[in-house]
């Protein structure tokens, strides 16, 4: 069993992150509730579970309060929106109290020899599987959330000159514990990564373009529209570029439609190639592909249309046995104030068809405002 899991793909680490933050704050929130009820209802119920050592409630409390505290910083933080740390930091804390608190009672009824050592050792059982399920991020949690509070019980054991025939006996089904702990979160992780993978598979094949592997028409709105929210908001600019491959339908009739499907996968290739990590590249239908081009004014997306078509008219596509000149006309538009996307990709439209007229394999700079039909 890998102790790292299945891996996750680059391209979805940054939502496996957030997916994984998610699933850690809600498993803080149910585990905060849950200690917090049970270690009140422990505190108070010695008669029902049949012990009397009243003397020992104010440090069974004392080792009891980091629980508590922990708790209650979990639920004030989902809550109040207090404490901004990761919700993983609040596992580890809970973690690391509700060991700390059984282990130091463990030692306090070894030391005393007080009745109760029993119910103590069930808490154990209890307390190890539940720090187990605490470790949520992966297994390597378990070197801080048991180790370390077992090495620091060894060495107080061993101060207060308790021998390890009295220890052994009590941890053996509390490590068993531990371990069918360890493996049922391990496999559930698995799980869930794997169901994470699937959707994002899923949501990845129906924002794509198939034979490109490109955005889709429906996968590009949203960037459009956020874009369009950013511009009227902060004042920044943007540019869309719509370009058309020339006379594609030559290709199509003179080498088959498979040669045509390999220019156009070639073409992807090209243009993504040409573009930086924030630009955005579509297929916007047939042979038509939309380039958003954030931050970016008139004059520099005019650049940018520039490098994209010299990417494509600079060197032949090898489709088989045939060498394939295929070129691209560009229309570029800018971003104007009371603009809404429909009107920018009109304009780009309309300067995509100028370029047709001019002659094809060029790049044209929309007018301003003209929204000539094609």
């Amino acid at each position: 069993m890998q102790l790292s899991g299945p891996p996750i793909p680059d391209k979805w680490q940054s939502a496996y992150d957030e997916h994984l933050q998610a699933l850690e704050g809600k498993v803080a929130l149910v585990a905060a509730w849950l200690l917090l009820v049970t270690v009140l209802i422990y505190q108070f119920s010695h008669p029902l579970r049949n012990i009397h050592s009243y003397e020992l409630l104010g440090l069974e409390f004392l080792f009891r309060a980091p629980v508590i505290l922990a708790s209650l910083a979990t639920l004030v933080r989902h809550y109040c929106g207090r404490f901004r740390w990761p919700s993983r930091y609040f596992l580890r804390l809970m973690g690391l109290a509700v060991m700390a608190m059984i282990l130091s009672m463990l030692l306090l009824y070894l030391k005393t020899g007080t009745s109760g050592l029993y119910q103590i050792s069930n808490g154990l059982v209890i307390s190890f599987f539940g720090v187990s399920v605490l470790a949520v991020r992966e297994l390597r949690e378990w070197m801080l959330l048991f180790l370390l509070p077992l090495a620091a019980f060894a060495v107080v054991a061993v101060y207060l000159d308790i021998t390890l025939t009295d220890i052994l006996p009590l941890f053996f089904d509390p490590l068993v514990m531990m371990v069918i702990g360890m493996i049922v979160m391990e496999s559930l992780r698995r799980v869930l990564t794997s169901e994470f993978e699937a959707r994002q598979t899923l949501g990845e094949m129906a924002a794509t373009d198939q034979l490109t592997g490109l955005l889709n028409r429906r996968a590009i709105w949203p960037l459009l529209n956020h874009e369009l929210q950013h511009a009227q908001r902060a004042g920044t600019p943007f540019s869309l570029i719509l370009g058309d491959l020339d006379l594609f339908k030559k290709v199509n009739d003179t080498y088959g439609h498979d040669a045509g499907d390999l220019v156009l996968q070639e073409t992807a290739r090209r243009l993504e190639d040409a573009l930086r990590r924030q630009d955005a590249l579509c297929r916007w239908g047939g042979e038509e592909l939309l380039v958003l081009l954030p931050d970016t004014d008139s004059n520099g997306a005019l650049e940018v249309a520039e490098k994209l078509r010299a990417s494509m008219a600079d060197s032949a596509i090898s489709a088989g046995d045939n060498r394939i000149h295929q070129t691209i006309s560009l229309g570029v538009a800018s971003f104007q104030n009371g603009d809404d996307i429909d009107a920018v990709v009109s304009r780009a439209d309309e300067a995509l068809y100028q370029a047709k007229r001019n002659g094809r394999n060029r790049a044209e700079m929309a007018r301003p405002c003209d929204t000539h039909p094609r």
